[in-house]
């Protein structure tokens, strides 16, 4: 085993672990009880932290392709790639299935049930499953990792896709197994480009430029 694969199992495993839980709980209770266990405890202080957090899966990834752009350009295309990819599937999915999101769900079938809403958040009615928030979240966390080649990186990496996703139960965008479902599709899309990755590792290569190096090697040309 490669001393990368050896670093990436301090987030794969955990995942495993909490993939596993996740959807031992979808099991064990039905989708009101757990959504309504997940979202008992509540501060004006987790309010304000989620109610950002949760764009470690809207625009922060598409920002962090733009910093891997300046240092090398595989870098950016595999994250880019996972996300897209991601998207796609989950999209899809969304269409297919076209799940009402805990608000519709709860005001339809439990209407004396009041959700805990977050001042400034919209909650979206439909298309909950999967999350594509959480797709987004534990693909580029996963990216992250492979890429890092650390073990530290790799359990942090866990620790803010863990939460990106919890954010999405949270502010009741989303039900626990969307959640579920979404991290795997963002894990697995992370996984199935990361030899595509390795093969685009070739010193002096275009896909071992930066877009700073680019842009210099045009500067000097131009005097």
């Amino acid at each position: 085993m490669r001393q990368n694969d050896k670093n990436f199992l301090y987030f794969g495993i955990p995942y495993a672990l909490f993939f596993f839980g996740v959807l031992a709980l979808t099991l064990a209770y039905s989708k009101s009880e757990l959504h309504m266990a997940l979202t008992a405890n509540y501060s004006p202080a987790m309010d304000l932290f989620f109610r950002y957090f949760t764009e470690m899966g809207a625009s922060i990834p598409y920002v962090m392709v733009g910093v891997l752009l300046l240092y090398r350009f595989r870098t950016s295309l595999y994250l880019l790639g996972s996300l897209l990819i991601g998207a796609l599937i989950t999209n899809g999915l969304k269409r297919i299935f076209s799940i009402p999101r805990p608000k519709t769900y709860f005001s339809d079938n439990f209407p004396d049930v009041v959700l805990h809403q977050v001042e400034g958040v919209g909650v979206h009615a439909w298309n909950s499953f999967p999350s594509g928030h959480t797709t987004a979240a534990f693909a580029m966390m996963a990216c992250i990792a492979l890429m890092a080649n650390n073990k530290y990186v790799s359990m942090l990496c866990i620790v803010l896709a863990v939460l990106a996703g919890y954010s999405r139960i949270y502010l009741s965008q989303h039900f626990a197994e969307d959640v579920l479902a979404g991290s795997f599709v963002g894990f697995t899309c992370a996984l199935a480009l990361y030899p595509m990755f390795r093969k685009m590792n070739v010193p002096g290569g275009w896909a071992d430029e930066s877009l700073r190096s680019v842009v210099r090697r045009t500067e000097n040309h131009q005097n």
